[in-house]
């Protein structure tokens, strides 16, 4: 039986010409892959950076939320109602509705949810920035949390009690009051309830600690926001 005779020379050429085009190909993938992500990550990047900033125009649309309703409230206090009236009863009204309010506004977290629920966190390269974005986003929850579990206090109790609810729909349906004396009648017998002064300091307190807070969060976003610009500009 003869024996096959191999062209080594050939062989060893046709070999090489396979694993070099594998090669190639593998590095061409590899490329491709890295290109995309640092495409993707640009584009991340660049969404968190409006999501942030629309969280700083949120902290501070809700301090002066938080200003009008401690303004409001040590206005019935003060016994200064009467002239916020004669200024503009609209104006007292919606500060009523405001001394009310509770809670922490929510953040724009879209951008960072999509990152983490589909793990692409890592495509940021930049590991100072993943920390900083993933306490800021852990810290606010936490405060959200905190803030929940307040007790809601007397005090937004005896207000609604304190406006007839026909004044109350009117303001809700059509941004208007018709009876503006009686408006200003129901907040000077608030002002006379017993029990105002203990829920009124206690509502002031807690707006002011909040406003703090959201002061805090808003110079850590403001940091946040400068970092991104950084990583971004390159």
């Amino acid at each position: 039986m003869p024996k096959l005779k191999i062209d080594w020379p050939k062989a060893v050429g046709e070999f090489l010409v396979i694993v070099i085009g594998v090669l190639a190909a593998l590095a061409v993938d590899e490329w491709r892959d890295e290109r995309e992500d640092r495409e993707s990550e640009a584009a991340y990047l660049s969404r968190l950076a409006v999501d942030i900033k629309r969280d700083i125009e949120v902290f501070t649309d809700e301090a002066v939320v938080l200003q009008k309703k401690a303004a409001f409230i040590q206005g019935l206090l003060d016994n200064t109602i009467e002239q916020q009236f004669s200024d503009n009863p609209r104006t007292l009204m919606e500060a009523k509705v405001y001394s009310s309010f509770r809670g922490v506004p929510g953040l724009v977290r879209s951008t960072f949810d999509e990152l983490l629920s589909t793990g692409r966190l890592a495509l940021i390269r930049d590991v100072d920035l993943r920390s900083a974005l993933s306490e800021y986003y852990a810290e606010y929850a936490s405060l959200n949390e905190q803030v929940n579990a307040l007790s809601p206090g007397d005090y937004a109790e005896l207000v609604q009690a304190s406006v007839p609810g026909s004044i109350a729909r009117e303001w809700r349906l059509s941004n208007s009051i018709s009876k503006p004396q009686e408006f200003l009648r129901s907040l000077q017998t608030l002002r006379q309830h017993p029990g105002l002064l203990a829920a009124a300091n206690s509502e002031i307190t807690y707006a002011t600690a909040l406003e703090f807070y959201l002061m805090q969060f808003r110079e850590q976003a403001s940091e946040l926001l400068r970092h991104l610009q950084q990583v971004i500009d390159g």
